[in-house]
């Protein structure tokens, strides 16, 4: 089993995340379409890739396995929706991407609940639940339609999400932890 160390891991993605948010606020029309393009094939890689780490996790971690295998079924179909209708994508980007996170903040949640004994870090996937939660219904109800305001939704939920994790490596950091996966 290969060790990858949690900080470098969470700060990547949260770096990863912050420029993307940044990138939503300097040219929204532009991030709105980069967005649509790209959005699929992230959400299918991200599903093939938590398939494949639950597949790999060690027997005595079944409800952290059932969690990866239903957020990568999620990620996965939502992907399909993106990726195969690319005109109606387009059209339907805010709700598709807004439900999206809506499923992944609702399942964070719920996970966060339920292991809140197995898991330390529990309030810190609770409370990544409920950012995602938030900006969801944002997205959703969002009282303008135009492409350039969804975009600074996603883009102000880019920019929390990756600043939650960068704190976090940081604090991981400080504690010395790692996560273990096999690649």
């Amino acid at each position: 089993m290969k060790k990858i160390k949690s900080p470098g891991l969470l700060g990547f993605a949260g770096l990863l995340f912050m420029l993307t948010g940044i990138f939503c606020f300097i040219d929204p029309l532009h991030a709105y379409v980069e967005l649509v393009r790209f959005s699929g094939l992230a959400l299918i890689l991200k599903g093939v890739v938590l398939q494949m780490a639950s597949a790999s996790s060690h027997i005595k971690f079944i409800r952290e396995k059932r969690s990866m295998i239903v957020e990568s079924i999620v990620d996965f179909l939502f992907g399909i929706l993106l990726i195969f209708n690319p005109f109606m994508t387009f059209i339907l980007y805010p709700l598709l991407i807004g439900y999206w996170i809506l499923c992944v903040g609702l399942l964070k949640v719920v996970i966060a609940i339920i292991m809140r004994k197995q898991i330390p870090g529990w309030l810190f996937i609770l409370g990544v639940g409920l950012i995602a939660f938030v900006f969801a219904i944002l997205i959703i109800n969002a009282p303008s339609t135009r492409a350039k305001d969804i975009t600074r939704f996603i883009g102000a939920f880019f920019l929390i999400l990756g600043a939650v994790l960068i704190y976090d490596a940081n604090k991981l950091k400080r504690l010395h932890q790692t996560i273990d996966l096999l690649l």
